[in-house]
């Protein structure tokens, strides 16, 4: 079971010094997403600090902070804490180290509230981003697993993605990403613009798909980024997952 770094996220903008509007040497890139589910309702919405400061309020599940882009901040160590919105008790509490002049995608995982097994505590995975642009007439598709399911182990199951032309019968055909473990992200898949139906199992199954769609929006020189997560306030894993702009 892959343990991700216990870290957190989103910001909204700037506070003395800690973020800007310009990217220098001194400067690097991030977003943020909120996919740590609640495993019963009501969903707990976050309140984040970046250094102390507050930098966003209220943030609800399934969240992406900037909504499109990245956050320009200052590269080096950032203590990084997130709480459940109107409260000041940390439920993360981080020192993070942000390289100057690379991009990154901050995602928090796991249950807000205790699971039954440790390993889906809240946690967050950190993704260093590829925004090179695909080859001529391509996009570039990531997926990162952070559904945890019902949070007892050995759940979640790795995951099995094929990326496919919208008709293909998956029988036998061989993954395009193999075995995505919880809170791994695939190598980037160069795959053509034309219509694309993304298809995510359990990992040596076929069916039933947990994932089985045909996105409209990809068009060549695009990079995207698929969170696959529960259902809001649930233990058992979204049909739809969080889809990130990276690129164009």
């Amino acid at each position: 079971m892959l343990r991700v770094t216990k870290i957190l996220f989103f910001v909204v903008l700037a506070v003395l010094g800690i973020f800007s509007s310009s990217c220098g040497s001194d400067h690097s890139k991030v977003r943020f997403v909120h996919a740590a589910v609640s495993s019963a309702p009501p969903d707990v919405a976050l309140d984040v600090a970046v250094d102390g400061k507050t930098v966003a309020t209220a943030l609800a599940y399934g969240g992406v902070s900037p909504a499109t882009g990245y956050l320009t901040i200052a590269a080096g160590s950032r203590k990084v804490e997130m709480s459940t919105t109107g409260t000041t008790d940390d439920l993360i509490n981080s020192t993070i180290d942000f390289a100057s002049g690379r991009q990154y995608t901050l995602v928090a995982t796991g249950f807000v509230t205790p699971p039954k097994d440790p390993n889906f505590n809240i946690a967050a995975a950190l993704l260093t981003d590829d925004n090179s642009a695909p080859s001529s007439g391509n996009v570039k598709l990531r997926i990162l697993h952070a559904a945890p399911y019902n949070g007892v182990a050995p759940n979640p199951p790795a995951l099995d993605v094929y990326i496919v032309p919208p008709s293909t019968d998956i029988t036998g055909v061989t993954p395009n990403v193999s075995s995505l473990l919880y809170g791994q992200a695939s190598p980037y898949q160069n795959v053509p613009a034309a219509s694309n139906r993304v298809i995510v199992t359990a990992a040596g199954t076929k069916t039933p798909a947990i994932i089985d769609e045909t996105p409209d929006s990809f068009a060549a020189g695009q990079i995207r980024t698929l969170v696959v997560v529960n259902v809001l306030d649930g233990v058992t894993p979204s049909s739809t997952p969080i889809v990130l702009s990276d690129l164009n």
